[in-house]
């Protein structure tokens, strides 16, 4: 098998245990086994949000990593942190792709500007470029020339990275048709590698899950970060409306809500002390066996959003468990939900009974006659068969680049790609 390089830059990788950390660190620790050595560019880690130093051992010793540190200059940090490690960024890919010739280069955002970087990156060095859009960069894609400066300067920036990007990645259904039917000219470009789980990780968790004790509370759990607008109390309300016929415990594990919202507080205002514990951060291995031991996971997504889900949801999929989600129905998440074959139930986000009759049914459906619950685990959303499409991906590209010839990057260095130039001129 012949060996390529991929080099991946990225805002979010290990140590940092951000949601986007986790696609990238699959794509690293698996593409591997398909011919592709990776060399990482990204922060050391992203002061303000959770890190987890046992991460990095999940990646071999062949790849390459390195940690492109912020400025030091807080003012700068805090007006300016993505525009002002760019530069710095650029001469760690830079001095990359001396050391380790790469044959092509995936970014992945958000933050959308990491693209910038990619597209120089294609334009000097006539690398095959990969842009991987974990969310859409302007909402819905779309952006309004006439009324809103702002927007017509992010619409413009997209349009050219998706006019110069060899391939542009969806994570989900739904994102990709958006743009496509936004971008119809480049509509050969975009493909969907949804998130995932680790399929080995979760085997070995869910073998070793012991069973459900008869007459124990049910457990609820929820793992992750609160953010962009999602909201636990409503659940919350729903314990309390289930209180008096179904006996459970629910487990909030996570950073405190970014949305200002008091979550401990919260608890103790509706005196579900005895029901909800608000147990903070663990490390993303406690995380994965809370998932596998629960009874019942708790997804929320951001109230109204149909294009994209939240990146949780692939390893709550890996665990196996009957998961109550809370978004909107008609979107990515139902869609997703339904090819995963879990057990699940979708409740709007803001509704406490619409959310209790949803978990009441979803334990009758899942508990009544098993008493332990569904033990799924499909491998249409592991992260190894989600790599080896792209390791496909990636060779079909270079291949195409290369002419079959497997040009030298010292070639393609003295004459950066034309069509990458002429991209961004049409």
């Amino acid at each position: 098998m012949t060996t390529r390089r991929l080099l991946i830059l990225t805002y979010h990788f290990p140590p940092s245990a951000a949601s986007g950390s986790f696609r990238m660190l699959g794509f690293a620790k698996h593409l591997p086994s398909h011919g592709w050595k990776t060399v990482v560019v990204a922060p050391p880690m992203i002061p303000w949000e959770p890190a987890d130093p046992g991460l990095m051992g999940q990646l071999s010793a062949a790849t390459a990593v390195h940690h492109v540190p912020y400025l030091k200059n807080r003012v700068a940090r805090r007006l300016a942190p993505i525009a002002g490690w760019l530069p710095r960024a650029a001469r760690a890919c830079a001095s990359a792709i001396r050391e380790h010739r790469p044959d092509a280069v995936l970014t992945s955002g958000p933050p959308q500007q990491i693209h910038w970087l990619g597209l120089w990156l294609k334009c000097r060095y006539g690398l095959a470029w990969f842009a991987d859009f974990r969310d859409p960069w302007y909402p819905a894609g779309r952006f309004d020339r006439g009324r809103d400066l702002a927007s017509w300067r992010v619409g413009l920036q997209e349009k050219a990275v998706i006019r110069a990007a060899d391939l542009v990645i969806a994570n989900a259904p739904a994102a990709r048709q958006t743009l496509a039917e936004t971008y119809p000219r480049h509509r050969a470009k975009f493909v969907t590698l949804p998130n995932g789980y680790d399929r080995e990780v979760f085997a070995a968790l869910t073998a070793d899950r012991p069973l459900r004790r008869a007459g124990a509370p049910l457990r609820v759990v929820h793992a992750g970060a609160i953010y962009v607008g999602r909201d636990p109390r409503p659940f919350l309300d729903a314990v309390k409306i289930v209180n008096e016929s179904i006996r459970l415990d629910a487990q909030f594990f996570g950073p405190p809500p970014e949305t200002g919202i008091d979550l401990t507080r919260e608890v103790e205002t509706r005196g579900l002390n005895d029901r909800v514990t608000v147990a903070g951060q663990i490390p993303y291995a406690r995380a994965l066996r809370e998932m596998v031991g629960a009874d019942v996971l708790l997804l929320m997504d951001s109230p109204g959003r149909t294009v994209g889900v939240p990146a949780k949801l692939y390893e709550y999929i890996g665990a196996g468990r009957p998961v109550l989600a809370l978004g909107a129905r008609g979107g990515d998440l139902e869609q997703v939900l339904a090819e995963s074959g879990v057990s699940h139930r979708i409740a709007p986000p803001g509704d406490p009974s619409a959310i209790a009759a949803a978990l009441s049914e979803l334990i009758r459906e899942s508990f009544s006659t098993s008493g332990s619950g569904p033990r799924r685990n499909p491998d249409r959303f592991s992260r190894e068969s989600i790599t080896a499409h792209l390791a496909s991906l990636l060779n079909g590209c270079v291949s195409r680049e290369t002419g079959q010839g497997g040009a030298t990057l010292a070639d393609r260095d003295r004459e950066p790609v034309a069509a990458a130039a002429g991209g961004l001129s049409t």
